[in-house]
This record gives C-alpha cells, structure tokens and sequence, in this order.
C-alpha cells in the first residue's frame, strides 16, 4: 500500500512508477504533487483512495489497471492538466467529484462499461476504445 498521505504536498514529484505488489493507492497519497506528470500503477492495484490524486496539476494522462474496481471520491479533483484517462470495465464505482475541475478530460473505456455511462452522466467526452 501507499499510505494515506505518503507524498502529501511533494511539490517537486516529476514522475513515479510504483511497483509491483501495491494494491492500494491510499487516501491522498500524491495530495497536492503539483509537477507529478507521469504515474505508472501496477497490474496488481485495486483501490485508489479519496483525494489520492488532488491537485496533481501537471499530469496529463493515466491508465487505471483492470483489477481497480472503484476509484474514490474527488481522487484526480484539479488535475487541470488531465486530457486522458483509461479506465477499465471492472470499474463499478467512481466516487463524488472525482474529476472536478479536469475540463481537459476524455474518458477512455470499453463500449457499454460504467466509465461510459459516468462519462455522460457528468458531460465529460467519453472515447470507445
């Protein structure tokens, strides 16, 4: 697990891979990671916490991994620089403002999954893939 808040506020994170074996993304663990602007997760992931991801204004795109099954409440809020995101069927759940202020945003995902129908129950241009 990455622990709740373990890079809270790392202004100068550029990029991080985080290795195989973390199956959770804890609450606001890259909170406020400004100049983070690339993030490879794991196969193995399955949960990304609350704020995990808030404020983390530099990154442009991120692939969930297919064994995420719900990604938590205002997780990528104020990415401003989000344009791409890929989230896979098993999604079943994406909390409350999850994406909030992410006006860059395209959602990614297969034809008829939960991202889908997400994507168009908060305006945000969803791509089939």
């Amino acid at each position: 697990k990455i622990s709740d808040g373990a890079f809270y506020d790392c202004t100068s994170l550029a990029s991080i891979t985080i290795p195989d074996g973390v199956t959770e993304i804890g609450e606001s663990a890259f909170y406020g990671c400004a100049s983070l602007t690339s993030i490879t997760l794991p196969d193995g992931v399955t949960e990304i916490g609350e704020y995990a991801f808030y404020g983390c204004a530099s990154l442009t795109s991120i692939t969930i991994p297919d064994g995420v099954t719900e990604i938590g409440e205002e997780a990528f809020r104020k990415c401003t620089s989000l344009a791409s995101i890929t989230i896979p069927d098993g999604v079943k759940k994406i909390g409350d403002c999850a994406f909030s202020g992410c006006k860059k945003l395209k959602i990614h995902g297969p034809k008829g999954s939960y991202a889908e129908t997400y994507a168009k129950e908060n305006n945000i241009p969803f791509e089939a893939e």
